[in-house]
């Protein structure tokens, strides 16, 4: 057999364990609505089966009574009677197959469903901790494995579980010591059948995770591909492509390997049974005891074993596949969400908007280092707040912990005197939205982006968003208008060009709450200032947190925090801070000579 793999670790977090978990027994609830077309599959293979079993005694009784009586006007009735049996088989076999993969493809619509809506359940951390390429493995390729086994082995492995009872049945009645021939040849099939499946399934899951490996780095590639060629790494990401495809190579070859020494043990055992039954069965034709027509049934029946038990290496396969399939969906299905709806916790029917900070102290899951300390502030309703520090003091966590992306390690934050942790996620988010500094753009046109932010928004509102962003006049220009995609993740369009649509997206809905995390970052000073100009008639119906660090930026809001090392050092306007605090002075200059003053100033 194979080599070992019992050291592999899988997964992305690489401590999972190999071994089967039986997670195939958990999609039994899922076929619950489809019992009656499982049934109906399983009368199916009955008929198959019957027409099968009934085609031996057919040639026994040609044999016995026309060939060796020289009946020839017999010869007719049995010919029909055999294609009648034929049309039977073929029939129900088609109709097993129709029946079946609908079955299979109705499963394989219902697990992507419930996982997709999953991953949209699992918080920020998680899919922070997990390759995209690995998701996109377990949600498309391991579901199609479990859709192959349910839609064809699990149909097969019943079909050859009745088919081998039938058989055995039919041939204990012809001869019962021919039989324990035929069985003793074959038997030792399933002990290495057993063996066979441990070790398949771990061999099957290292390939899958490879593959999820393997995906994750044509993702990368084909979305960092402007990296990759700007600093001329193509080669280093190719030979990093080849030796992980190699290491997925040489553990598909071991699975092969495996399958093979299975079938070729298989075949070689059921051609010693063929040699033994035919030496012992002509010993009892030859003694009178059986008849040419009773022997030629035996053969018969006996290949009809041979397809169950050649075929069970390839059963087992794909039921080992699509075990270790399941374990890995499962193993997403399984991990609850971070930031979920508490218990008792109620709808927000309306939003004035008012917002606080109370003692918040947060790290980040798995780390000791505290990002926030002590945070405490308030923004009043239809008031702008700007938050101000240099990089790594805890802005943008802050913006994420208003949008329960994550939660606070203690303190709270509320809305409108209630924990947001009070509240239930969805009505949370139906009142706030957010602009990040890192626009994210689907492969969308420009007017399915900006509906993300009020799926029946008219024509004329997303073009007024887009003009308040100052975006309408580049996206007229475009081939297609409204129309055009901006494709994988809008990087046919220009840093500044994104922002301002991502802008848009967010001020459409004229969201009661209101996050923008340094949106303009990557727009020139002129757009800025127009883009500003029209935010002014957003802003004042909206409570908006405001990231920035250009001072322009920072006229937008009423009172503006200083943060330094996680805490708040001070807050007030734009000009006291710019009279009264040095850090707020430094974290703004502009020239090289400045900054080192002020803060040096801040030190002494």
């Amino acid at each position: 057999m194979p080599g070992d793999t019992e050291g592999y670790k899988p997964g992305p977090l690489g401590a999972r364990e190999t071994r089967p978990t039986g997670s195939l027994r958990r999609l039994l609830p899922l076929t619950r609505s489809y019992r009656f077309r499982f049934a109906a599959a399983a009368l199916c293979s009955l008929g198959v089966l019957t027409a099968q079993v009934a085609q031996p005694e057919v040639v026994k009784r040609f044999i016995d009574e026309v060939l060796e009586a020289q009946m020839r006007e017999r010869l007719l009735p049995y010919a029909f009677a055999s294609l009648g049996l034929g049309l039977l088989w073929t029939s129900f076999a088609f109709t097993r197959r129709h029946i079946s993969g609908r079955i299979a493809l109705g499963l394989e619509y219902d697990l992507r469903n419930r996982v997709y809506a999953h991953l949209q359940s699992l918080s920020v951390d998680f899919h922070d901790g997990w390759q995209s390429g690995e998701l996109v493995s377990r949600a498309v390729s391991d579901i199609s494995r479990i859709r192959r086994y349910v839609g064809f082995g699990l149909v097969f492995l019943f079909q050859m579980g009745m088919q081998i009872a039938l058989v055995l049945f039919q041939l204990i009645r012809i001869d019962p010591g021919l039989t324990l021939v035929a069985v003793a040849f074959s038997s030792p099939v399933i002990f290495v059948s057993y063996r066979f499946s441990r070790l398949y399934h771990q061999i099957s899951r290292q390939s899958q995770d490879e593959q999820g490996d393997l995906t994750t780095i044509v993702e990368e590639s084909a979305t960092g591909v402007r990296v990759i060629k700007a600093f001329g790494r193509m080669p280093q990401r190719s030979a990093l492509y080849r030796k992980t495809a190699e290491k997925l190579y040489q553990t598909n070859l071991r699975g092969v390997d495996a399958r093979k020494r299975l079938w070729t043990l298989d075949i070689l055992l059921l051609g010693l049974s063929v040699v033994g039954i035919l030496l012992y069965g002509g010993i009892r034709v030859v003694d009178g005891a059986l008849s040419i027509g009773a022997l030629t049934e035996f053969v018969l029946y006996q290949q009809m074993l041979v397809w169950p038990i050649r075929e069970t290496g390839w059963i087992i396969a794909m039921g080992q596949e699509a075990s270790a399939g399941s374990d890995r969906v499962f193993e997403l299905l399984d991990t609850p969400p971070d930031i979920a709806d508490a218990p008792g916790a109620i709808a927000l029917q309306t939003c004035q908007g008012e917002i606080r900070f109370e003692d918040v102290w947060f790290k980040y899951p798995g780390s000791d280092a505290w990002i926030l300390r002590g945070i405490d502030f308030e923004i009043r309703p239809d008031e702008t707040l700007a938050l101000v520090g240099v990089t790594g003091c805890g802005k943008t966590t802050i913006a994420t912990l208003l949008s329960r992306f994550y939660d606070p390690t203690s303190g709270r934050v509320t809305l409108d005197g209630k924990d947001l942790q009070e509240i239930t996620v969805e009505s949370l988010r139906s009142y706030s939205t957010v602009a990040f500094e890192d626009p994210i753009l689907f492969s969308v046109s420009i007017r399915e982006n900006v509906l993300m932010g009020k799926p029946d928004a008219t024509d004329a509102e997303v073009w007024k968003a887009l003009r308040d962003a100052q975006a309408d006049e580049f996206v007229r220009e475009l081939p297609w208008g409204l129309d055009t995609r901006v494709g994988e993740q809008g990087y046919s369009l220009s840093g500044g060009q994104r922002q301002r649509v991502a802008l848009a997206r967010a001020i459409i809905g004229e969201p009661r709450i209101l996050v923008l995390d340094n949106p303009l970052s990557s727009v020139d000073v002129h757009t800025e200032a127009k883009i500003e100009a029209a935010l002014h008639e957003t802003l004042v119906r909206s409570t908006a947190l405001l990231i920035a660090h250009r001072p322009s930026t920072l006229l937008l809001a009423d009172r503006v925090v200083l943060l330094h090392e996680g805490s708040v050092r001070a807050t007030g306007t734009h000009h006291d801070l710019l009279e009264s605090d040095a850090l707020y002075r430094h974290v703004l200059a502009a020239d090289k000579e400045g900054p080192e003053r002020e803060l040096e100033e801040v030190r002494t």
